[in-house]
């Protein structure tokens, strides 16, 4: 039996920089933490906009605006079948400030787009990303 479900990102961008947070993925391996934008799997009956403006609250405690869709895309891993939307979103200046990561992150850093590849692993992210304006 195969499952398909869809997740959003938000990649946060203020001018030149985009805020990447560092989620835990694991303690049984010597470097449990991924770097990555937000992101978040849809629940059923929940709107993909209102998805990922949830889970920029619910990561960093601050409240998200969506400026465009920029890309989707689509892996396949075994008999999961993932299907996702990243959209470019900001957060008010005057929150900055006051992000709150929610427990499963241990930081967050603002980066230029020339320092993804020092920071994000995922292969499959960079991928995406590669030739997209942001």
């Amino acid at each position: 039996m195969s499952d398909t479900f869809l997740r959003v990102k938000g990649i946060i961008k203020k001018e030149d920089k985009y805020l990447l947070v560092k989620r835990w993925v694991d303690d049984r391996i010597p470097d449990p933490f991924v770097w990555e934008f937000v992101d978040t799997e849809v629940s059923h009956g929940e709107a993909p906009d209102e998805a990922v403006l949830r889970a920029i609250h619910e990561l960093l405690a601050v409240d998200g605006k969506i400026e465009k869709i920029e890309y989707t895309w689509s892996n396949i891993l075994g008999d999961t079948h993932c299907v996702g939307i990243a959209y470019i979103c900001s957060i008010p200046e005057e929150e900055e400030g006051h992000i709150v990561l929610s427990e499963e992150y241990g930081e967050y850093e603002w980066v230029k787009r020339e320092q993804f590849e020092d920071y994000i692993e995922n292969q499959f992210v960079l991928q995406d990303i590669k030739g997209k304006t942001l």
